[in-house]
């Protein structure tokens, strides 16, 4: 059988883990949710720490005998719990608020506020209290979503809340130009965590909160981590409370500022802060050039060989040997990345220019849709809106940055880089069908081998798809035409479990999903691996 739950640091581990850590020379920890994710992860640390598991949940292995398969997949939750919890796991029946059964809503309520009034002296953090169908038939009945299962919810418990002032605001410029302000506070602790910086959304939310300089205000970890600002404590007011600036100029390039959204914006957009933009372009998952890291980046820009993300495609052998700590080979190998860059999907080239509102899967959509980037050009609003995701308000958006973008793109095409999606069928430039009068999906059709299916990976690949990250495999489903999908539910065609492949395998074998192996799969769609 499999025991599913939680791992997690008590206030007791988390302040033991940072005497720990500090003690071996590294920076304590942020907070007990960040310190037992690392722990998890951490592969050669010198220490080891202690750490608690939860368990909440009790399933079949594929291999499990028949009948007790059966047995288990017909118990009430609260019995599976007291099975686990014979076996010795730790459950929350060992702590204050172990779990009960309740048969009414009053009773559920009622539960839920002895929890919250208990919330405070727990030896861990809760930020909410999950809330099951007790009975298996009424889990099966219920079913589960693409994310969640439907027999269980989370009610959620209002965030720890801390006074603290606001000394100051910074304004700091992201990889696309946004503007973004971030609040500057007297550290605070909240939940276990040091808080010094907070959100602040947009010029407008703090208009509209009326914050001030000085201030004592209201602050909340969203969702129990994000720090966030939510109001200044008015009566606590002095006088002395100052008006915060807005910039009129870009903080980080002195250029103006667009200021008709709510997202203020820098007007040399990517190229202000051109070294995290060209950065995320260069990335695995984008055009995936290897040797052009953060610090080459850097070089390319203060020596003024790259303006803008086209440039890195006109660069010559000269201009790379001409940089400091790049040889012969070094500047070879990067020239070979680049070129290599120059044939990725259209997809990747999309992902790249990093559309506001847009990411991997997203570019990935638009792509497929339109096959080619001159089909993109020349889509408007209500055109995008067609791509399955893209709604009224984020299609005119996609549509304005696209034609903001036009001289990048134009520079891009003069240099060779690729514009057209493999697999994709070109749209009509006037009924918006593809070439031979069908719909895009249409003229896939039965010739893409997994046309109208959704397709799921888990696990480790071997075989073809041995060395494909992630990314890789979708961009594969997709070229051959099906649908990338990181959860299994019942719209789910079919599951590729790898080695290592655990819940996601189990669900697919409940809903009755087809399943395929990672070398059976490279067969179905071998036309499309490379």
């Amino acid at each position: 059988m499999e025991v599913r739950g939680e791992v997690l640091m008590t206030t007791a581990q988390f302040e033991h883990a940072n005497e720990v850590r500090t003690a071996h020379g590294g920076q304590p920890f942020a907070n007990p949710r960040n310190a037992a994710a690392g722990t998890l992860r951490a592969k050669e640390r010198a220490y080891t720490v202690p750490m608690t598991f939860f368990g909440y949940g009790l399933l079949p292995l594929p291999d499990t005998e028949p009948l007790l398969a059966e047995r288990l997949g017909e118990l009430a939750h609260s019995d599976l719990m007291a099975q686990v919890a014979a076996y010795g796991v730790n459950t929350t029946a060992t702590t204050a608020v172990p779990g009960v059964t309740a048969d009414t809503t009053e009773q559920v309520l009622a539960r839920v506020k002895e929890i919250a009034a208990l919330r405070a002296e727990l030896p861990f953090g809760i930020d909410g209290i999950v809330i099951k169908a007790d009975l298996a038939a009424d889990q099966q009945g219920a079913g589960s979503g693409s994310r969640a299962p439907r027999w269980a919810i989370a009610y959620k418990l209002p965030a720890v809340q801390k006074i603290t002032r606001l000394l100051e605001v910074e304004w700091n410029v992201g990889r696309t130009g946004i503007i973004a302000p971030r609040g500057v506070l007297e550290p605070v602790e909240i939940d276990g965590a040091t808080i010094t910086y907070a959100t602040l959304h947009n010029p407008s939310d703090i208009t509209r909160r009326d914050l001030r300089l000085g201030d004592h205000v209201m602050v909340h970890r969203a969702g129990d981590v994000i720090p966030r600002v939510e109001a200044p404590v008015a009566h606590l007011r002095t006088g002395t409370e100052q008006p915060i600036a807005f910039p009129e100029a870009c903080p980080r390039c002195g250029a103006g500022i667009d200021t008709s959204e709510q997202l203020w914006r820098c007007e040399m957009g990517r190229n202000c802060h051109l070294v995290a933009s060209l950065s995320y372009a260069a990335g695995r998952d984008e055009l995936d050039i290897e040797g052009l890291g953060h610090t080459r980046v850097v070089q390319l820009v203060e020596a003024g060989l790259v303006a803008d993300l086209a440039d890195l495609f006109t660069l010559t052998r000269d201009q790379l040997l001409g940089l400091e700590r790049m040889g012969e080979t070094s500047t070879d190998n990067l020239l070979a990345a680049i070129a290599a860059a120059k044939d990725q999907p259209l997809s990747r080239v999309l992902c790249a220019l990093g559309i506001r509102g847009t990411g991997r899967s997203m570019s990935r959509r638009i792509a497929r849709h339109f096959a080619t980037m001159d089909a993109i050009r020349a889509a408007d609003a209500e055109t995008m809106q067609q791509v399955e995701g893209i709604g009224t308000e984020k299609a005119p958006s996609i549509v304005a940055e696209v034609a903001e973008l036009a001289p990048l793109i134009d520079k891009l095409i003069a240099a060779g880089v690729n514009m057209s999606e493999p697999g994709a069928t070109p749209l009509s430039p006037t009924t918006g069908d593809t070439a031979d009068g069908d719909s895009p999906e249409a003229a896939e059709g039965a010739a893409m081998p997994l046309a109208g299916m959704t397709v799921v990976v888990t696990g480790a690949m071997t075989g073809p798809l041995e060395k494909l990250s992630r990314n890789q495999m979708n961009e594969l489903i997709e070229r051959a035409g099906g649908r990338s999908s990181s959860s299994v539910s019942k719209k789910t065609t079919l599951v590729v479990a790898g080695e290592g492949a655990g819940s996601k395998r189990t669900k697919a074998e409940t809903l009755g999903i087809r399943l395929t192996t990672p070398d059976e799969f490279a067969t179905l769609i071998a036309d499309f691996v490379d």
